[in-house]
């Protein structure tokens, strides 16, 4: 499993990767630099609540929520695309063992994903700090006692969520084993599916693992910025319900990975 892990980072290097950070740091600095621009056009209640301990944070959760969503169709596109390239067929030969071979890779690729999330929140968090003071907003509340221990915990949470998002965008890509397939499927699934589920039944559609992962990325609050109220599912719940989502989708890909034969 190590030799796969690291026989993976040269491969990292991919343009579909790249691009992907790219996206990341792109969305995040635009979000935040065009929210805190456009915060005196907002409520009242909104505006007074982005110059406390929680404005930061709020101002980072939908630029996060986007970075997850982009961390789960990479995944899905890069481990669907060895598939139709033959990779795994080529990589078995130096690895016979399945498993190994593929928690090394998905290991890797999570690793990166974490760091690549981290620092593009981190870059958000530097653009906010530029923006914020221009548009009348005091930023001396975010760095609290109370806003840093928020701020820590929106990472830690987001670090949560991008495990859980890469877990799916495997268990999607080892099901389907096609890049724009797998894309399709998990985008499907997340907007489509989930957001029926939500509507139709909402009982059931909260429970979901996408709803669920948003729980857990949010910590279970609703955006300072957004009129949204929180979901009904507690934090604790959540992350709970998500443990058993990621070792039931681990199980599953993990089976069907090394039981199916491999065609390419």
């Amino acid at each position: 499993m190590l030799a796969a892990f690291m026989a993976e980072w040269p491969k990292i290097r991919r343009r579909s990767i790249l691009l992907a950070l790219v996206a990341m740091v792109g969305i995040t600095a635009l979000a935040v630099g065009v929210t805190l621009a456009r915060i005196h056009r907002r409520l009242l209640e909104q505006q007074v609540l982005i110059n406390t301990d929680v404005g930061l944070t709020g101002t980072l959760q939908p630029s996060a929520t986007l970075v997850a969503v982009i961390v789960l169709i990479t995944i899905a596109a890069v481990l669907g695309a060895d598939w139709t390239q033959g990779t795994w067929r080529s990589l078995l030969v130096q690895e016979p063992g399945r498993l190994r071979l593929l928690a090394g890779r998905v290991l890797a690729l999570l690793l990166y994903m974490i760091i690549s999330a981290v620092l593009t929140v981190g870059l958000g968090t530097l653009v906010a700090m530029v923006v914020a003071p221009h548009e009348g907003v005091n930023t001396a509340t975010w760095w609290d006692s109370t806003g840093t221990a928020d701020y820590l915990a929106f990472l830690g949470n987001l670090v949560l969520a991008v495990v859980g998002w890469t877990i799916f965008g495997t268990l999607v890509a080892v099901l389907v084993r096609n890049p724009a397939g797998a894309v399709g499927a998990a985008i499907a699934w997340l907007f489509v599916i989930e957001g029926l589920a939500n509507q139709v039944w909402s009982t059931v559609g909260q429970y979901l693992p996408g709803r669920i992962l948003s729980v857990v990325l949010t910590g279970g609050q609703a955006s300072v910025l957004s009129n949204a109220t929180s979901t009904g599912v507690p934090y604790s719940t959540a992350l709970l319900i998500a443990g058993l989502y990621a070792i039931g989708m681990a199980v599953v890909a993990g089976a069907s990975f090394r039981y199916r034969d491999l065609t390419a």
